[in-house]
């Protein structure tokens, strides 16, 4: 195991994705709406169309993905050096928005740098540091979502309660844009190889390939080398990505309308509670699923985290009145296990099948399907509850879909392990 001095030069980059990625997950996903209320009153809009915002971010992220995807392959350090200038500024100008297209334009561009950011980073720098203890490693790098958006979702209402909304557009962009640049200039380094090291567990691949295929977490560690173009000739291939759909569509619609959900159900300072509560086991959450995912391997790992999200589901059915509040709780935090589906299940799942060759374009055409479900699942959940006018609706119709996406993990992951187990393990020298 090659190591620079006593601690593994991975996890630094490790903490840095935590602080990047997680950063623009935490402002994206987690913490953007928070600013609602505030933005509609100034600039005179309506809910529905601040909302229409975070479409737009999603639907040019998903255009954004497999050209984002193959630019960090080739041009990690400085593609990211682009994207972090880019996503901070343009957060920053959210401070001054003025009417409603001035928020449309600065969403698509927020969409475009998110996307350099959040998912795929984490998905090549880990794929190229880690094979022992990828799954870990993949889930810490992820987790800074949950404790940052924690951090800035408090200081987001400190500063909406004491001073105005746009200081915290500001202040947080600018402290991003400073911290994150130093950390990518000093800390980030493309590849083992680039300082000499070689990935964890590498020294310990090679040793077994010389006997038998080897077993490391309970998963072969051949891969699929396929290229986009065989990849789309495959049926599992079309299962992944169903699910990667649905993972978005699911997932994003549960993560950006729960603040809306809970406030509906129970009073605003019980819904804060239960919030804190999930981004709180969030990030135990995410820890313990990439220890999972190291240990009993793929298929029995997503069926624990998409079981978690039909469980969520059925316990949100259940609610049917403010005083059921210990349910909301133990729906929460089973919630936060669920969420992984779109972090660390896309990320790990995705690295221990499709081979280094174009894995950055791969990996972007996986999230391009992944922010398609999440472009069109938020949206979906506003309109299944103005049709119905109940949540309970809106849970049965993603406990069904929900079903599906499990059907198809399976299927994909199924029918592609004859492939990762027959094919050639590569070794970096």
């Amino acid at each position: 195991m090659s190591k620079q001095g006593k601690i593994f030069y991975g996890w630094w980059i490790v903490l840095l994705l935590m602080v990047i990625s997680g950063s623009a997950i935490a402002l994206t996903v987690s913490t953007y709406m928070i600013y609602q209320n505030q933005v509609i009153n100034v600039i005179g809009i309506s809910p529905t169309q601040f909302s229409l915002s975070t479409t737009l971010i999603f639907l040019t992220s998903m255009l954004a993905s497999p050209m984002v995807g193959r630019l960090i392959q080739q041009h990690t350090k400085p593609t990211l050096i682009v994207f972090l200038t880019g996503f901070c500024v343009t957060y920053a100008a959210f401070g001054y928005v003025s009417n409603l297209w001035l928020l449309y334009i600065l969403a698509v561009l927020l969409g475009f740098f998110f996307t350099g950011l959040a998912y795929i980073p984490p998905g090549v720098l880990v794929n190229r540091w880690f094979i022992e203890k990828k799954g870990l490693a993949m889930s810490i790098s992820l987790a800074g979502s949950a404790v940052l958006g924690v951090i800035f979702s408090k200081y987001i209402t400190y500063c909406i309660q004491h001073y105005d909304y746009s200081i915290a557009y500001i202040s947080i962009g600018a402290g991003l844009l400073i911290s994150g640049l130093l950390m990518i200039v000093f800390l980030l380094k493309d590849s083992p190889e680039s300082i000499g090291l070689k990935p964890l567990g590498s020294e310990q691949l090679s040793t077994e390939q010389a006997g038998a295929a080897p077993v490391i977490g309970g998963n072969n560690n051949a891969l699929v080398h396929y290229s986009l173009k065989q990849l789309y000739a495959t049926s599992f291939f079309w299962a992944m990505l169903l699910a990667q759909f649905l993972a978005g569509f699911v997932g994003g619609g549960i993560v950006i309308q729960l603040p809306v959900y809970l406030q509906n159900t129970f009073d605003l300072e019980l819904a804060t509670n239960l919030l804190v509560l999930n981004l709180v086991a969030s990030v135990f959450a995410k820890i313990l699923v990439g220890w999972v995912y190291d240990k009993l391997g793929l298929r029995s790992s997503t069926l624990i985290i998409v079981g978690s999200i039909l469980m969520t589901c059925l316990l949100f059915i259940m609610i049917s009145s403010p005083d059921m509040w210990l349910i909301g709780a133990l729906a929460v935090i089973i919630w936060s296990v669920g969420n992984c589906v779109g972090t660390v299940t896309t990320s790990v799942v995705a690295s221990r099948t499709y081979g280094p060759q174009g894995y950055g374009e791969i990996y972007g055409t996986v999230m391009r399907f992944q922010t398609l479900g999440m472009a069109t699942g938020v949206p979906a959940v506003a309109k299944l509850y103005a049709m119905s006018n109940s949540f309970a609706f809106v849970w049965s119709v993603f406990a069904g879909l929900t079903f599906i996406m499990l059907v198809a993990y399976l299927y994909g992951l199924a029918k592609s392990n004859p492939l990762r187990t027959n094919a050639p393990v590569l070794v970096t020298a």
